[in-house]
């Protein structure tokens, strides 16, 4: 890792670098009242055919024009729109060891309202595991997720927690 006079500098991808030039953009171009979540910009994935030099090419395009002006709203989400996709780069993944009823387990609580608590907290684990989709693995350049091997669990929506690289 790479120290400068401001501590540790962190690697990241070229894709990483361009989606926050757009992310850049996006807060000139909306006014303050509507700007989107500024996580979505980052979290976006590159749309088959196009090339990263490519859609670099066409925001240059888009940005050169206006100078000191912000891409107009309607441009900006056009652009976006043509270039990125909002795929769910996690998917959904039963746990190969997930059983359905711990019965054995649940023997051991003898409390009723709670052995039932259990039970419920126990089927949780299947909504709390994800993987990571076929496109991240295929094309990792396309996309800000890690390609993580194996499965993960994530304590809530998948949008709170993602293995990125930009985190």
């Amino acid at each position: 890792m790479a120290i400068s006079d401001t501590g540790p500098v962190v690697q990241t991808t070229p894709f990483v670098t361009f989606l926050q030039r757009v992310q850049l953009e996006a807060h000139r171009s909306y006014p303050n009242e509507i700007t989107p979540d500024p996580k979505f910009y980052i979290d976006l994935s590159l749309k088959l055919p196009h090339h990263l030099s490519t859609v670099e090419a066409a925001f240059n395009d888009l940005t050169s024009g206006s100078r000191d002006l912000p891409v107009p709203v309607k441009k900006l989400e056009k652009f976006v729109h043509e270039y990125f996709d909002d795929a769910k780069d996690l998917v959904p993944h039963e746990p190969e060891d997930f059983v359905t009823d711990p019965f054995e387990f649940l023997l051991n609580v003898e409390n009723d309202q709670v052995r039932q608590w259990a039970r419920e907290v126990h089927g949780l684990w299947k909504t709390l595991c994800y993987r990571v989709s076929d496109s991240v693995r295929e094309s990792p350049d396309r996309h800000t997720l890690l390609p993580l091997p194996e499965p993960v669990i994530i304590p809530g929506d998948n949008s709170i927690l993602k293995p990125n690289f930009w985190q």
